[in-house]
């Protein structure tokens, strides 16, 4: 049975069930203790038979853990199923393929600078740039995410409530007023980092910006917990090239339901 994560018992099992998980400790845990409890919010999380916890916003559901075998599987699989066409999900991450009818799609890269470690710093960026440690989140929101306001939206809020939480921290290259490239940290668990959203402005690219932003936030994070961060596997090189480690993948799924 699918149980929403609403009373103190409850989160205590979920947080359980992510501990010790790369990603999914610092995400879906991150997530949960910021707004579990306010469903406006957008997030909602459940419960699910056996070892399972699952993570939801919008259209994506992140699955941890694993169903039971046998008999109550197929059961679980096939609440889980009609539980996900109802609210129409349509992007899956998880540790594995859990669930029939949905199609692999890319997977993601996962990397990690351990803690205590840290990289050469390359190249500094131009003087004119300035490294801002407390930016405003409203024109990084913007530079993250140009073409789209209601995602804007959804790492504003993600973004400004982890920092007023003392959980997240952002980084922001500024050329005058404007930022041009920024990455950040909005999840964390008590062993884990987990950076994201580094971006650059499309007429600053090729200058080696976000080489260096990244690498000197993920320092500075390891300091105190590993570091781990997801990509594309395009990027392989560039991370590669930093003196990352690849210690993993976290799989994609997508899936169209059927008009009834």
């Amino acid at each position: 049975m699918i149980q929403s994560v609403s009373t103190p018992e409850y989160r205590a099992e979920f947080a359980r069930r992510i501990r010790n998980k790369p990603y999914f400790e610092a995400t879906m845990g991150t997530h949960c203790a910021l707004f579990g409890e306010h469903p406006a919010s957008g997030w909602s999380f459940y419960l699910l038979p056996g070892t399972a916890a699952l993570a939801l916003r919008g259209g994506t559901a992140t699955l941890c853990g694993q169903l039971p075998a046998g008999e109550a599987g197929e059961e679980a699989a096939e609440e889980l199923q009609g539980f996900l066409r109802f609210i129409q999900v349509d992007r899956l991450l998880s540790e594995q393929h859990p669930l029939e009818g949905w199609q692999p799609a890319e997977s993601l890269l996962l990397w990690e600078l351990p803690q205590g470690n840290a990289l050469p710093l390359p190249a500094a960026p131009p003087a004119e740039l300035q490294l801002n440690k407390q930016p405003a989140m409203l024109p990084v929101s913007r530079l993250v995410f140009p073409d789209s306001e209601a995602e804007q939206e959804q790492f504003y809020s993600l973004a400004c409530t982890a920092v007023a939480h003392g959980i997240g921290c952002c980084r922001v290259l500024m050329y005058h007023h404007t930022p041009v490239c920024t990455v950040g940290c909005y999840e964390q668990s008590d062993g884990e980092s987990y950076m994201a959203a580094g971006v650059t402005a499309p007429e600053w690219r090729g200058r080696g910006l976000a080489g260096w932003l990244i690498v000197q936030l993920a320092n500075e994070l390891a300091a105190k917990r590993t570091v781990r961060f997801a990509s594309a596997p395009a990027l392989q090189p560039f991370y590669t090239r930093l003196g990352f480690l690849q210690s993993g993948t976290i799989q994609q799924y997508t899936r169209e339901w059927e008009k009834v």
